[in-house]
């Protein structure tokens, strides 16, 4: 995978930069970023924003037994991934193949937010294992965060996420997309603003790398969620078995 990284040559990437609109897109990437990191940083302390019908709700989470250990089973299987797939690297200390993805995408809508926590958690362990810690593993943290909440937030019931119908995978690959659009967006803004590499590199190279190699390491993930579904609702593992959250409204919990 290191080959689909071409050697950067200044021309080239001026061309492109001139034709894609390096400024544009920062600008864009900047209002994609700001309400995905508010979101974010609600989650963290416990409040959920709902669209339909629009409100904010106060989550009343249950970090048990079997939470934790999914959360930890998530982290791992996660990290393990991110470092094998190390070898295949893209950026040197920045960016590699997303075989992570292969769980990181069912999980979510199976397991629901310990998963989700659980991978941001190993994003930033896999950084530190791999040697490629850096300030933009924050951004990579949250940002693969969202790869596990996308698919938590529009995922519903045993049949959705076990993946038993053909909509399921229409879905799947339909949420993976939308991340792959996001998540370019959201990582490359932090990139960018963080000053780790040229813009013309950032948004000429970088941004489609993130999209591609993170949509082809998922390809596979409805099979994981085949598997890995059932068997989660037969041990009472899975998001609605474990009975780990409820959520009320401010107006009720006040």
């Amino acid at each position: 995978m290191a080959a689909l990284m071409p050697e950067a040559n200044p021309r080239v990437l001026s061309r492109l930069e001139e034709l894609i609109g390096t400024h544009a897109m920062f600008r864009i990437g900047m209002v994609v970023s700001v309400p995905m990191t508010i979101l974010f940083f609600a989650e963290l302390f416990g409040y959920q924003v709902r669209f339909f019908p629009p409100g904010v709700v106060k989550m009343r989470r249950r970090w048990n037994a079997k939470a934790v250990a999914m959360m930890a089973m998530t982290a791992a299987l996660s990290v393990i991934l991110q470092a094998v797939s190390a070898i295949l690297v893209l950026i040197p200390g920045f960016l590699t193949f997303r075989a992570d993805a292969l769980v990181r995408f069912p999980f979510g809508a199976i397991f629901g937010m310990p998963a989700v926590w659980g991978v941001a958690i190993a994003n930033l362990l896999g950084d530190a294992l791999t040697g490629s810690l850096s300030p933009g593993s924050i951004a990579g943290a949250i940002v693969s965060w969202w790869m596990a909440y996308l698919f938590y937030r529009l995922y519903r019931g045993p049949e959705d996420y076990c993946m038993a119908k053909k909509s399921g995978w229409i879905k799947y690959y339909a949420v993976v997309l939308l991340w792959c659009v996001l998540g370019s967006f959201y990582l490359c803004t932090n990139f960018s603003y963080l000053r780790l590499f040229p813009d013309s590199l950032i948004w000429t190279a970088i941004f489609p790398a993130v999209g591609v190699t993170t949509f082809v390491g998922g390809l596979l993930g409805p099979l994981v969620a085949r598997v890995v579904g059932p068997a989660a609702e037969r041990y009472g593992l899975s998001r609605d078995e474990m009975g780990y959250e409820k959520s009320e409204t401010l107006e009720q919990s006040g």
